[in-house]
């Protein structure tokens, strides 16, 4: 998160913030990417203390989806900031990011070993699979290929 993005320096961070605005006028938080991560993360660790006398990863699996769920589905807020950070919006960012994350080239940092793209089928950044592409039918039967040239094993 320490890339001009996650400070927020490719946004417009000035006010007016007005959380309570309709979802069609974007995002009305004060808060850059890893100011919603520090809050969140913060959050969710003393909110999951408080609801369940536990840390998050030694709750049982079933119990950590409930709480994911209840992030989704804003149960709570993180306050004690300037503005509260809705539970919301931080699973969205946190959401969002790791899907980045599973699926992207790995050049990007994310998807080691082209793990996502294996699971998907997506050939990656091949040269040519223009014979592929009509076969709806049939299992494309190479790994992906990273921008980087890097190939994954396919099986």
């Amino acid at each position: 998160m320490d890339t001009p993005w996650g400070r927020g320096e490719l946004w417009y961070m000035q006010g007016p913030h007005r959380p309570d605005a309709a979802d069609n006028l974007g995002y009305q938080l004060p808060y850059s990417p890893q100011q919603i991560y520090k809050i969140g993360l913060s959050g969710v660790i003393t909110w999951v203390q408080q609801t369940h006398q536990a840390a998050f990863e030694t709750l049982p699996p079933e119990t950590q989806d409930t709480v994911l769920r209840a992030l989704e589905h804003n149960a709570t807020q993180f306050d004690g900031h300037p503005v509260s950070l809705p539970a919301k919006t931080f699973f969205e960012q946190l959401r969002a990011d790791t899907i980045e994350g599973a699926f992207s080239d790995p050049i990007h940092g994310g998807n080691r070993h082209m793990a996502g793209w294996l699971i998907m089928g997506f050939p990656g950044a091949r040269g040519d699979y223009m014979d592929w592409v009509d076969r709806y039918d049939t299992p494309y039967p190479y790994g992906p290929v990273s921008i980087s040239g890097e190939s994954a094993e396919h099986g």
